[in-house]
């Protein structure tokens, strides 16, 4: 007897030492979750299971926190354990179909509902849920907690591109200050480019000094095609005028042929009337003035056609002059847009290239501060009571559908470190930093 207390006592403190394994809790359903049924039901009057195959699918929970099934209609499902859930839906099956005894239900999980997770991880986002999800664990599938490396590296690709668009805009506005130039002393019809003196300052520069003269040939080619253009209308005119002379004599001397024929048959007309002369004879005469007429009236027509060329080629000189004008005018106008589109964006450029290469070293330097303190884990739970915010431990596990907040607290006395927006002043960049 005294041995067998002696047993009773040592297996006591061995239990107090080594307790039982806590039990987890329960899984409740919820919405989103999907869940499989499976229903069977014993007919002893014929010695088989009969299997409900209109009933044995997949369900999911509905956002009212309700199932709609075949033949039991709508049943809550929000809040109940699985084992609940099979129970109420035997229930509810041996009321509506009238059975003598109830079939057997079974509810298994297919897929849980999913949780969030946001904050100072690498992924935040949805993810599925796993039985047994702690906050560590949750933290993991996120990705982890965000690295300073990723953040330099990302800054340092934006200066990159940064100091990439600053020099792609440098170009385009030397481009468009030497095409500015060039227009203007057409317009001016001077016999050279005048260009500015940020352009000239610059010859040097390989690209500057590409630009000015591609520039002058382009000003050279225009200036000689509209010369020439010009050169040829005017050498037209000309010869319209010497035509228009030339027909001008010819109608004289048709004048003075008409007016001696014409003489001459008056004369031989009176003698034709006295029988000093034949008709025919007056007949001829009268038939060259009349063909006479005729080629003066002819001429007269080459004159007037002479004419009217003359107005036209003044005309062509006319419109060639302007539409060269206002061609060049509204080049001139859209480059001008260009160039202030070009200098807003440099400066917006320069801007954002300041503030990266000079605020964001200081704001690193505090995230690197704010790296080595201890991350706040915060849940964020609804439930049929509300919503509500938990502090809790990297352990504490995690349900399907709570939002899981990981915050990194900034140290107070690096809040100084950082400059104030905007009141630092980028220094403005040359006309042409990139070769």
């Amino acid at each position: 007897m005294r041995k067998w207390l002696v047993r009773v006592v040592a297996a006591s403190h061995v239990a107090a030492a080594c307790p039982l394994p806590t039990v987890a809790a329960e899984y409740l359903l919820g919405p989103q979750d999907k869940v499989r049924l499976k229903i069977y039901e014993w007919r002893a009057s014929r010695d088989v299971i009969f299997e409900w195959t209109a009933l044995n699918d997949d369900f999911v929970v509905g956002a009212d926190g309700t199932l709609f099934l075949p033949f039991a209609g709508q049943i809550r499902a929000q809040g109940t354990a699985p084992g609940d859930l099979a129970r109420a839906i035997s229930d509810r099956l041996t009321q509506h179909m009238g059975l003598g005894r109830q079939p057997d239900v079974a509810v298994e999980i297919v897929q849980y509902r999913p949780f969030y997770i946001v904050g100072h991880v690498a992924q935040p986002g949805e993810f599925p849920y796993r039985p047994g999800l702690t906050v560590l664990q949750a933290v993991g599938i996120a990705g982890g907690l965000r690295t300073r490396e990723e953040d330099v590296l990302r800054l340092e690709r934006e200066v990159i591109a940064g100091q990439g668009d600053v020099g792609l805009l440098a170009l385009t506005n030397v481009s468009l200050l030497a095409r500015k130039a060039r227009l203007e002393s057409e317009l001016a019809g001077s016999n050279d480019i005048s260009f500015p003196a940020e352009l000239k300052n610059r010859a040097s520069n390989g690209t500057v000094g590409l630009t000015m003269e591609q520039e002058r040939k382009i000003f050279a080619v225009r200036k000689d095609a509209l010369t020439t253009q010009l050169r040829a209308l005017h050498e037209l005119r000309e010869f319209l005028e010497n035509e228009l002379v030339s027909l001008e004599k010819q109608l004289t001397f048709h004048d003075k042929r008409v007016e001696l024929v014409q003489k001459e048959l008056a004369g031989v007309s009176t003698l034709v009337e006295k029988g000093l002369a034949v008709a025919p004879r007056e007949f001829s005469l009268a038939g060259m003035v009349a063909q006479m007429q005729s080629d003066r009236l002819a001429a007269e027509t080459s004159l007037l056609r002479v004419r009217q060329e003359i107005s036209k080629t003044d005309i062509e000189i006319l419109d060639l002059s302007n539409r060269h004008t206002s061609e060049v005018a509204e080049t001139l106008r859209e480059t001008q847009l260009q160039l202030n589109e070009v200098g807003s964006k440099v400066d917006t450029a320069v801007q954002l290239l300041h503030e990266t290469e000079v605020t964001a070293p200081a704001l690193l330097a505090l995230r690197e501060r704010s790296e080595r303190a201890k991350p706040i884990f915060k849940i964020v739970r609804t439930s049929d009571s509300g919503t509500e915010e938990l502090t809790v431990e990297e352990t504490t596990p995690v349900e399907p559908g709570d939002t899981v907040k990981i915050e990194i607290p900034l140290p107070q006395s690096g809040l100084a470190a950082l400059p104030a927006g905007g009141s630092s002043q980028a220094e403005p960049i040359p006309v042409l930093d990139a070769n």
